[in-house]
């Protein structure tokens, strides 16, 4: 099992599929997962095609969304988009995380030591979403990368996750498909599972160019002071800069960090 923390509360989040108590209630919400930032704006045909339910039964849903503020109609295009509520909520759980308001300084400190951008991730199906981020001084601009989701087989940080988690959930990312993004991406099963184990043993994952060239990664898991994996930190920088001996030392110095805040999270 893989632990969150949001608002003092551990989400256990199973591998397994669980059958929704409100089956309509739950189609419903499955269509907010086809808004992305590769198709902001989705028609209802569109929505219909992709989700299997008919076109009257998605328009009377967006029609409700629309209502609650949760999705808008693009008055242009006469497509649907995200609404601002969905903002309002993201800014809640963001703002009144506690965990990760324990982890940052820890994630500031990293940052300034190595030189290097630092992230924060938890599990979210079989993906990864970026929950904060810490950058080296003297950056002026940052590209925000919070709420921003990632396969877990090909990053840094998903791979650390991914590496302590349990044989179902690895299965289940495997069964999903393993895309390759590079030609780097361990595309193959094999060659993940064996990645996996060396992260395992030496206690660190890395990401070489596997998900964005010229990128290279170091992650470490993030656990509670019971044991539970809840996330993992990574370093993330240009892979002319991250050789393999900043490796060893952005590892160290996660690893330190992550030892540090596992005696705070409960």
């Amino acid at each position: 099992m893989v632990y969150s923390v949001y608002n003092n509360e551990w989400l256990v989040c199973k591998v397994q599929e669980n059958t929704p108590k409100v089956k309509s209630l739950y189609k419903a919400l499955c269509l907010l997962d086809y808004f992305n930032s590769d198709h902001p704006e989705r028609g209802i045909k569109e929505l219909s095609d992709l989700s299997g339910m008919l076109k009257s039964s998605v328009y009377n849903i967006l029609s409700t969304f629309q209502m609650c503020g949760f999705i808008e109609k693009d008055s242009s295009s006469g497509k649907y988009k995200l609404g601002k509520k969905i903002l309002t909520l993201s800014n809640v759980l963001y703002s009144t995380d506690s965990a990760k308001a324990i982890i940052k300084p820890y994630m500031d400190k990293v940052a300034e030591e190595c030189s290097e951008t630092v992230f924060l991730a938890f599990p979210s199906g079989t993906d990864i979403i970026y929950v904060e981020g810490s950058y080296p001084p003297g950056v002026l601009y940052a590209r925000s990368i919070v709420g921003v989701k990632a396969e877990m087989y090909c990053t840094g940080i998903g791979k650390a996750i991914l590496a302590y988690s349990d044989e179902a959930l690895i299965q289940m990312v495997v069964d999903k498909g393993l895309e390759p993004f590079t030609s780097f991406t361990l595309s193959d099963e094999k060659a993940l599972r064996e990645d996996l184990e060396k992260t395992r043993q030496r206690g660190y994952s890395i990401d070489n160019m596997e998900h964005e060239y010229g990128i290279r990664c170091v992650g470490v898991p993030l656990h509670n002071n019971s044991g539970h994996l809840m996330g993992a930190l990574s370093i993330s920088g240009p892979s002319l800069r991250v050789m393999d001996d900043k490796v060893v030392f952005f590892a160290e110095k996660l690893q330190e960090a992550a030892n540090e805040i596992k005696g705070l999270l409960k």
